[in-house]
């Protein structure tokens, strides 16, 4: 007996270490490629939607929530779904296709798609909201009442229209339902993980601690206990599932373990071809994130300045050291006062015209600004990070509106950079010139940063336009 016990514990232990190893390697294939895919086809779903809702309320077969935008949204929550009238369709439809869209706009710019941020509610909360319409069976003698509304006035709407519109419908249907299918595939799959994952942490926070008993594992009651007893002091304010960790006590000293643990394996084996996306062109997303990636790529050099203006300034206001000066600076630090506002003479140049003006600087507040900037660049350079979330998160149009904002402050940055370094070149004694340091190096390359960062936000442009213009035309890529 005590031999089978020994090859029960071996068998497994060999079982536990493949076990989390492919719990290691599904997580990462996940962030790295199913989640991400998944929320590219919410996206998509979310594009198609929002031709369907603007087509049908310009035909008045739907009355859109005049609240639409003053709703909050907190959490996921599947529309209504008690019947109504034909003479009720417009507004009770109207209401319901609003809300939906609402909600479905919360998933694309504010729900975080990665492991750590996913549970088994949010997906279930996913799960249920997709079926708020049955967008493969889309027919007017449907059982469920939102997606017989929605069928019944999709084909009015056809009725009455011509070719072009005919076309746009019909694709923002079929790109919805093959999104549809992808989604409910991998929010399946994201389920299992976390399952998954829950037999992964009892396993290495209470099965691989040494306050286990191991001896425990001689049948499933006293393996149940053990874990019980142990559950509340390791795992606190987890729930305890029952019916998990029976699948833990199976799959390691179950008659048919063997094939439980198979299945368990099978679960976690990452299947490529179920979300390869079909190539369908650039991804504008990425190539958006890609300009914006690229401007916080300018923080090395930014660096580079602040640390030469910062000694520069030192230099100058060293020269400055009268009697009266070193009071001032006595008398502040004794009552512990911020450092004192300096203000600067300089010449800027106009980039487009070469005109000269002279402008008064706060050369305070600039390098505190420039400081705050450096630092947020430094984390939009790095992609995955918090700061470059933040960004791909949020609707197309609002990146790119504040990328074109950044353009416009960095052009600005580059003229005052420009205008400070010729100051300070000028403005020290003789003997302090070789102190100086220029950043003429440093504004080359922040240019071409600069540069490179406008030719692919021209690029995403172009490409933003070219989808338009096939979308106008009904032609789908």
């Amino acid at each position: 007996m005590g031999h089978n016990m020994s090859m029960d514990m071996n068998n497994s232990e060999d079982f536990g270490a493949k076990f989390m190893a492919a719990l290691k390697e599904k997580e990462a294939w996940l962030n790295s490629t199913l989640l991400p895919k998944i929320h590219d086809d919410y996206r998509l779903h979310l594009t198609c939607l929002n031709n369907l809702v603007e087509a049908l309320s310009k035909k008045s077969l739907i009355t859109p929530d005049p609240y639409q935008k003053d709703k909050k949204i907190t959490q996921i929550q599947k529309p209504e779904e008690s019947t109504f009238t034909d003479n009720e369709r417009p507004v009770k439809l109207g209401l319901r296709i609003c809300d939906y869209q609402s909600m479905i706009d919360y998933v694309c710019n504010y729900m975080k798609f990665n492991t750590d941020q996913l549970n088994l509610d949010k997906v279930q909360r996913l799960m249920e909201l997709n079926g708020t319409f049955q967008w493969s069976s889309l027919t007017a003698n449907s059982p469920k009442m939102n997606t017989q509304a929605l069928a019944i006035c999709i084909g009015n709407l056809k009725a009455g229209a011509q070719q072009l519109q005919i076309a746009m419908i019909n694709d923002s249907v079929n790109k919805t339902i093959e999104a549809m299918a992808e989604i409910s595939s991998g929010l399946k799959q994201t389920a299992d993980f976390i399952r998954e994952r829950y037999k992964g942490e009892v396993r290495k926070n209470i099965i691989a601690s040494d306050k286990f008993d191991v001896s425990k594992k001689v049948n499933p009651a006293t393996y149940m206990a053990e874990i019980k007893r142990l559950f509340p002091t390791i795992m606190v304010k987890r729930p305890f599932s029952n019916d998990l960790i029976e699948e833990i006590i199976q799959e390691d000293i179950g008659d048919n373990k063997a094939a439980v643990q198979k299945k368990t394996l099978d679960r976690l084996r990452i299947e490529e071809t179920k979300v390869v996306a079909k190539e369908t062109g650039p991804n504008t997303h990425e190539v958006l994130m890609e300009a914006i990636r690229n401007l916080g790529t300018t923080s090395e050099q930014y660096e580079q300045v602040l640390m030469k203006i910062v000694s520069n300034n030192k230099v100058l206001q060293g020269g400055r050291n009268s009697l009266k000066d070193k009071i001032i600076r006595f008398i502040r630090k004794i009552f512990g006062l911020p450092e004192q506002q300096i203000d600067y003479s300089i010449v800027t140049t106009d980039a487009a015209t070469h005109a000269k003006k002279h402008e008064s600087l706060n050369y305070t507040e600039f390098v505190s600004n420039l400081a705050k900037r450096n630092k947020f660049y430094s984390g939009i350079a790095v992609k995955n990070s918090i700061a470059y979330n933040q960004i791909s998160s949020q609707d197309e149009k609002k990146a790119l509106a504040w990328l074109n904002k950044q353009m416009t402050e960095n052009s600005r940055i580059q003229v005052v950079l420009a205008g400070l370094d010729a100051f300070f070149k000028s403005s020290v004694s003789v003997l302090d010139r070789p102190k100086i340091k220029g950043i003429t190096m440093e504004l080359t390359s922040l240019k071409n940063i600069l540069v490179k960062t406008n030719q692919l936000r021209a690029e995403y442009v172009a490409y933003i336009e070219e989808k338009e213009q096939m979308r106008k035309l009904g032609i789908t890529e």
